[in-house]
Order: C-alpha cells, then sequence, then structure tokens
C-alpha cells in the first residue's frame, strides 16, 4: 500500500516548477512536474494514481481550468489546487465554481504552499466527491 502522496504538478515555468517541486518533495512527497495540461493527462492515462493536482491557470494549449473540468469529471476525489500570476476575481469564482479545493495568486511563498497542501490531502472530501481509486480510466480523457 502506497503512503507516500503524490503530487501532479502542472507549470509551464519550469525555474516555478522545481522550484515548488523541490519544496514539495522536501516535505516527504513524490512530485511529477508537467509543462501542460495533455502531458498531465498522459502522465494520468498512464494509470499512475496522484493524491493532488496543482496547476496553473494560464497553460499552454488547454487551460488549467479546461485540464480541472477534465479532472472533476474523471477524478472527482482529487482535490486540484489552481495558481495564477494573473488572478481575477471571475477565475477565481470559475475556480470554485468548478470544486478547485484552493486557488492562490503567484507568487506562493512555501510556507503558505506547505499548508494549503497538506489541508487538501488532509480533508476527506476535498476532491468533492467519493472515489476508490486516484487512477484515471483512459475513455475519460479527452485526448485523441
Amino acid at each position: 500500500m502506497r503512503t507516500k502522496k503524490t503530487i501532479l504538478l502542472v507549470d509551464d515555468e519550469p525555474e516555478l516548477a522545481r522550484i515548488l517541486a523541490e519544496t514539495l518533495e522536501t516535505d516527504g512527497y513524490t512530485v511529477i512536474p508537467r509543462p501542460d495540461a495533455e502531458a498531465a493527462l498522459t502522465v494520468l492515462l498512464n494509470r499512475t494514481s496522484v493524491d493532488l493536482v496543482i496547476t496553473d491557470l494560464q497553460l499552454p494549449g488547454m487551460s488549467g481550468s479546461e485540464l480541472a473540468e477534465v479532472l472533476r469529471k474523471a477524478l472527482p476525489s482529487v482535490p486540484i489546487i489552481m495558481l495564477t500570476a494573473y488572478g481575477s476575481v471571475e477565475s477565481y469564482i470559475e475556480s470554485r465554481s468548478m470544486g478547485v479545493f484552493e486557488y492562490i495568486n503567484k507568487p506562493v511563498r512555501a510556507k503558505e504552499l506547505r499548508r494549503i497542501v497538506k489541508t487538501a490531502l488532509a480533508e476527506p472530501d476535498a476532491g468533492h466527491a467519493p472515489q476508490a481509486s486516484h487512477r484515471m480510466r483512459a475513455e475519460m480523457l479527452p485526448l485523441s
């Protein structure tokens, strides 16, 4: 049985992704960084089990909001944290209405990120729906 929590980190800024991954790995998490939503969905298509998704709002190709929408349908019990350097009331409301656990403006402080990740992983209903497995079935993905 898996005890170490796995976080899928989706951000197209390589340096920020590296810093976030190092911060979370220091806390004992396994972090899978990916530069875009399509690469993140490929990880899930390969049956990798994740406990949390952290995604940037603005990504090349599929946006973080679109990714969150796909994940809500396919992995309703996995909490999602949305990061953005371009926060607005509208994107906050949209994210929260899609069931995003937390919406964070960049730059994010390590202490704040750690607190939010710990809370998201500790709350049994953080993803808003019970599900036995955090693995995604291929037919649920919008990939061709």
